[in-house]
């Protein structure tokens, strides 16, 4: 059933999209569907967590999109690496933009690029020892930013929010991805760390 304009929302708190809400509500109510107050929330929220990120990212000197991909290398565990193709498909960016991104990250010396030895074509990303420490100092400032932003938000609800967003993405068809190409050494000695042994 659709919210009538004069009515409270849960907790009693009006926030921007109600407002939003209502007037096209007012200028075309055969819109007025739930699912549009949803979207817009959601990209409401997005918006505000993306501009509180940049800010948190802004004493190492990196955007959004340098983050979300050390983010995924540092978060698969040892080696800390993957193929450009698997790390597209585990950020919200482009083919063109992960390698805008590996070029801007490999200068810095975060990452650094080998040719896949059974692949000719292809090669592998990983992060340098510097680009590990990176990912976790960025991924620790960027945690107790959250803290401060979610303050008034309970455990309870942030698991009850996340859990339906989950559901929606799904039947959305925004599914996880397949597990990512794990490269296979011949030997310990062929490892990553091989050349620094």
């Amino acid at each position: 059933m659709a919210k009538s304009a004069g009515e409270s929302p849960p907790g009693g708190a009006h926030d921007l999209v109600d407002g939003l809400a209502s007037a096209w509500r007012h200028e075309m109510p055969e819109i007025d569907r739930v699912q549009l107050e949803m979207t817009r929330r959601v990209a409401r929220l997005g918006v505000i967590l993306q501009d509180r990120l940049q800010e948190c990212l802004t004493p190492w000197g990196m955007t959004r999109a340098d983050y979300s991909v050390i983010n995924v290398l540092r978060s698969i565990g040892e080696p800390y690496e993957l193929r450009p193709t698997d790390l597209h498909a585990r950020t919200l960016l482009t083919s063109g933009g992960v390698s805008n991104v590996l070029n801007r990250l490999e200068k810095s010396g975060l990452i650094e690029r080998e040719r896949d030895t059974r692949d000719g074509r292809g090669y592998w990303v990983r992060l340098t020892p510097r680009g590990v420490e990176v990912a976790e100092s960025t991924m620790r400032a960027w945690a107790a930013e959250q803290d401060v932003l979610y303050r008034d938000v309970t455990p309870e609800l942030a698991r009850t929010t996340s859990d339906a967003l989950r559901q929606v993405l799904v039947a959305i068809g925004d599914l996880q991805p397949s597990a990512p190409k794990v490269r296979e050494y011949a030997s310990k000695a062929d490892g990553p760390d091989a050349a620094s042994a």
